[in-house]
Parts: C-alpha cells; structure tokens; sequence
C-alpha cells in the first residue's frame, strides 16, 4: 500500500519545518561570525568601518542585482506579498525561491561583516517562506491553497526558529503575515512552527535570546513610565515607518536624482555615513548584543545611542541591501526605555528597557500582540506579560496616525513593481 496523500502532505509539511529550522540555525551561527569579524576589525583597526562599510555596500549592492534579484529587502514584505499571488505560480518564483533563500542569507552576512545597521530574523521570514515553497511540486495537489499554506507555514516557522519563540511565531503568522488563518492550515502550522524550534532549540540548546529578566512585580510608580515610553515609541516607531515609505516626501530631490543616477555612490556614501555614526555609538549590526549586555547588567545605554541607532536603520532602509529590521527596532526601543531608567533603581531597569522594546516592535510593525508574546519569550519575561501587552496597544494606536503599515505597504509595491515587469 501507498502512503496516504494526507499522511504524505503531513510528512512534507514536517520535513520543511526541519529544514528551515536548519536553515535559521546556520544563518544564526554564520551572521554572529560575522558580525564578530566586524567587531574585530573595529577593534584591531579604528578606520576599519570606514573601508568596510562603503566597500560592503558596494559589493553586497552589485551582486544583488547581478544574481540576487528579489533578495533585496526586509523579507517579510516579500513573503505577505508572495501569500496575495499564491495562484500565479509565474509571479510567486520572483518573490520565493531557493536562489532567493542562498543570495539573501549571502547579502544579510556581509552585510553584518560591512557593520551596515540590520536583523536577520526577518529575512529569516523570506528564507523560511522559500524554503517550503520550494515543496510544492512535491506536494500530491500543487494549488493556490497548498502554496498558500507553504508560504504561511514557512514564514512562521522562520521567525520561531530565528528567535527561538515558538509562540510568537505562531501569533506572527496569524496577525502579521495572513491576518487570519483558515482552519485546515492551522494544524499544520502549530506543528511545523513547533518542530522548526525543537531543531533550533536541539541544536542551540535553551536559550533566551536576550537573557533573563527577572523583574520586579508591577507597582503603581510604575504606570507613569510605562505609559511615557509606550507614547514616546509610538511617535518614533510610526515616524520611522512613515520615513520608510515617504522617502520622496522628506529626501531632498537632488539626493534622490543621484541615488538613480549614481546607485552605487549612494550605497558606499550612506556606509560612510554608518561607519562614521558607529564611531559615536555601537550601533553596527542589529544591536542584539549590547541590548543583552545591557539588560543582563542592568545598565542604561547612553541616551545617545537611540537617535543614532534611528538614523543608522534608516540609513541602511535606503540603500535597499538584504537586511530585518526586527532587531533593530527593538536595540531602539531599549534606548527609549534606558532614557527613564535614571528615575528607578536598578531591577527596574532591565524591565523599563524591554517594554521599550515591546512598544516599539508593535509600533513599526503594527503588530502588537506578536510584540508584546515575542518580547515575553526572548526574555523569559512571563511576570511582565500585562506590562507588554498594555505598551504594545499603546505605541501601536499611537503609530497608527502616522498611516504607515509598513510591512503591508511594502508588500504592495513589489507586486506593482513585479506588475510592471511582466507589462
């Protein structure tokens, strides 16, 4: 007797969730040699950034468009875009493929080797999504609603797998990516999201990706601040998304004129220009580590490191290099939360730091509620779960007046792009 075509969908579903499970470990191991190389060379040589990240730029810039195309970007745009066409098989390939997957894990490491200011678990999302999508000739009915289930499971799985949050990856995949999911793909994504952090969780071990807060219970003192720094990242995570997607509003014209005449220029100027920021502050990368040292020593980070952190985000957003902006938003938020910190003692610190980081998630993804669950199991932060929650709500009403969704706005311009194309 065969194997059953539901059994055998299943299986499939299971084997994808392994391999990006795989895939986020690799991708995790060599972006942290990387950014240690970085680290190094800054150490060794003060005037290294300074070549790196112009010459990076450069390179990363050339070989995208020569071999990389699609690869470009935060990822998440590319797979919710790739969910809206999952019947045009033709138009999906542009968004997902393997070829994707291998030139955008290639652009996120030299990238963080060049010391550009990014994440890698959102394109994590994109690889993930690649990954899985890839199954579908294998699948006993290749359709639109297989294809969907793929992209959805793949994407979910990515960021389970990235951040070793199994929960939030499940809650992402239901408010981000689809906004709702249909019964019959629910099954398969609690078990592929599963699986993919029992692979990432069997090959790591038990982590908390920015160490263990063990904060103190809620008190009412506390209220005013939370309140203050869900407000204050509203303003910033709704301004930076806006910037994101009104570049021709606020850049001036002449800049713009030179960034499509001369690409490259502007790549290797806009490196500069980070090389130059990081000599102020430790802003390279995506500012996971100094987050975590922060947190786990209970000291503030200097009120100086948010406003750079933002102009070296945004610097990076425009040169459109592979690159997340997950982790950086949250390095920002804990410098929002590390300017009320002086007012507490110490183990209040840490918790004003990752409600910081909560608000501004939720504030430039417009997701509040994968915020505040994604913060809960990065910190092991279960007693702060209330606190996270009420600053995602906030910052995220707040960010809402900025009418920048931008995950979904993105999502919308590579299908006209990829539209215009095929005209």
């Amino acid at each position: 007797m065969g194997v059953p075509l539901k059994t055998k969908t299943q299986l499939l579903f299971w084997l994808g969730a392994v391999l990006v499970g795989l895939a986020a470990v690799a991708l995790a191991t060599v972006a942290e040699w990387a950014s240690g190389f970085f680290s190094w060379a800054q150490a060794r040589w003060w005037w290294s950034p300074l070549v790196l990240a112009p010459g990076g730029g450069v390179l990363i810039y050339w070989l995208m468009n020569l071999h990389g195309p699609g690869a470009q970007g935060s990822g998440i745009p590319q797979a919710k875009a790739a969910l809206q066409v999952s019947d045009q098989l033709f138009v999906t390939r542009r968004l997902l493929s393997l070829k994707i997957a291998a030139f955008k894990a290639v652009g996120i490491v030299l990238g963080l080797a060049s010391g550009f200011v990014l994440g890698r678990e959102g394109p994590t999302v994109q690889i993930g999504a690649s990954i899985m999508y890839s199954l579908r000739d294998l699948m006993p009915d290749n359709n639109a609603e297989v294809r969907r289930q793929l992209i959805l499971v793949g994407g979910a799985a990515g960021i389970a797998a990235a951040f070793n949050t199994p929960l939030a990856g499940i809650v992402f995949a239901f408010e981000e990516m689809a906004r709702s999911v249909e019964e019959k793909t629910s099954g398969k994504l609690l078990g592929a999201v599963i699986l993919a952090g029992i692979v990432s969780l069997a090959i790591e071990g038990d982590y908390v990706y920015f160490g263990r807060i063990h904060a103190p219970a809620f008190a009412v003192i506390e209220l005013l601040p939370v309140i203050s720094i869900s407000l204050l990242c509203g303003l910033i995570g709704g301004s930076f998304a806006w910037l994101c997607l009104n570049t021709q509003r606020w850049l001036p014209l002449p800049v713009q004129l030179w960034q499509k005449a001369r690409p490259y220029h502007f790549v290797a100027c806009c490196g500069l220009l980070i090389a130059c920021l990081g000599m102020l502050a430790p802003i390279h990368g995506s500012g996971a580590e100094v987050t975590r040292a922060a947190i786990e020593s209970q000291q503030a980070l200097p009120w100086y490191f948010l406003p750079l952190k933002f102009i070296g985000l945004l610097t990076t957003f425009l040169t459109g290099l592979p690159g997340g902006i997950f982790a950086p938003s949250l390095a920002m938020g804990a410098g929002v939360g590390s300017w009320f910190a002086g007012f507490f003692a110490e183990p209040v610190t840490a918790k004003l730091m990752a409600i910081g980081m909560a608000a501004m998630l939720a504030a430039v993804t417009r997701a509040p509620i994968t915020a505040a669950i994604i913060l809960m199991e990065m910190t092991d932060g279960h007693s702060m779960v209330i606190s996270l929650l009420v600053a995602t709500m906030i910052a995220s009403m707040v960010a809402r007046r900025f009418n920048a969704n931008l995950y979904h706005e993105l999502a919308n311009r590579a299908l006209a792009v990829l539209a215009l194309k095929e005209k």
